[in-house]
């Protein structure tokens, strides 16, 4: 039986969590029209400017390599340069919270690896002429954490007195796009499927990724079946992976968006599914959802807060939860909550 993947200390990888990201990404990122938009606008290096999407050819994934942990990379592709020359591009997703300190390292045996066996599946005489060169590996990490990205970028950094040999000791460097540092605006400057996917996924907390999803709708509708479909489905797998797989669950909520439902309705059905599949002891939570939603509406009093986080019964929660959704105002909610 495979060994379950483990995180740096240990603990055992939340499957559940890190596949519904790696599932819309890796499928929008896919299509090469999809791939060559996230180079242009999320990298931006002169060389991808003149690129057309008829120049990227996605590799079969028994092109695809192994790194020191024996992990292939998520996607590569050929690339048809301006020159006639050809150079391959791969992307790691790195979709999860903790940063990877030993990123260069797993990209350097991507590389090695490759050219190994580039060099290797050559014909020999073809390979030891003068004019024989190899391809070059472009290497890009898309990182969605909420930390900042702060491993080396570079293989001299990670090299100890590497900086003291300048070009006689091996360098290589990746583009990283890090998520966290690009701004909201930016992201929904343009309308396609994987720029909706990266903006809901800036929101982590229940009401703002609601929010992000009922924003996001509206511009994916406007795009097409297919793209809508496709956008669902990333929503789905987010949903089902908070909510223990009840696909009844996700479904209403997904229908909920779609049928245009008043933002506070919506918010409200989100967080009540979110509360509802938690442990049934965890009182808290329902406590941050009164207060998530009273916060869309205005200041919550201390006094208010206070006793709305010490109140420990989940059936008086539940009845707050919902004078809560239907309040206008934190005042009218206190109207209703001292009755």
């Amino acid at each position: 039986m495979e060994e379950a993947k483990k995180t740096k200390d240990g603990k055992p990888v939340d499957a559940g969590v890190s596949m519904p990201h790696d599932k819309g990404y890796k499928k929008s990122l896919s299509r090469p029209e999809e791939f060559l938009h996230f180079l242009k606008k999320y990298i931006g290096a002169d060389w991808m400017l003149e690129l057309r999407a008829t120049d990227f050819v996605l590799c079969d994934k028994e092109m695809l390599e192994r790194d020191y942990e024996g992990r292939e990379a998520d996607l590569l592709y050929r690339v048809g340069m301006p020159d006639g020359e050809e150079v391959y591009v791969f992307i790691l997703q790195e979709l999860q919270s903790s940063v990877d300190y030993t990123m260069i390292f797993r990209i350097l045996m991507y590389v090695v690896n490759t050219l190994v066996k580039h060099f290797l599946d050559m014909d020999k005489k073809t390979r030891e002429r003068a004019g024989f060169r190899l391809p070059a590996m472009v290497p890009i990490v898309f990182y969605n954490g909420q930390e900042r990205w702060t491993a080396v970028t570079n293989l001299r950094d990670y090299q100890r007195g590497g900086d003291i040999f300048g070009n006689h000791i091996l360098n290589l460097e990746y583009y990283l796009v890090d998520l966290a540092q690009v701004e909201e605006e930016y992201i929904l400057s343009t309308n396609t499927v994987l720029d909706n996917i990266m903006y809901c996924d800036k929101f982590r907390k229940k009401l703002e990724l609601a929010g992000a999803i009922r924003r996001v709708y509206g511009r994916v509708e406007g795009l097409g079946r297919q793209e809508l479909e496709e956008f669902r489905n990333w929503v789905k797998y987010i949903l089902l992976s908070v909510c223990g797989d009840k696909l009844a669950v996700v479904e209403e909520i997904l229908s909920w968006a779609g049928n245009g439902e008043d933002d506070m309705a919506f918010k409200y059905n989100i967080v009540r599914m979110f509360e509802e599949e938690r442990e049934e002891g965890k009182a808290e939570g329902k406590a941050e959802a009164i207060l998530d939603l009273l916060g869309d509406v205005g200041a919550v009093p201390e006094a208010l807060r206070e006793k709305i986080q010490g109140q420990k019964d989940l059936e008086i929660l539940r009845g707050w939860l919902k004078l809560a959704s239907a309040s206008r105002t934190v005042e009218e909610f206190e109207n209703l909550f001292m009755k």
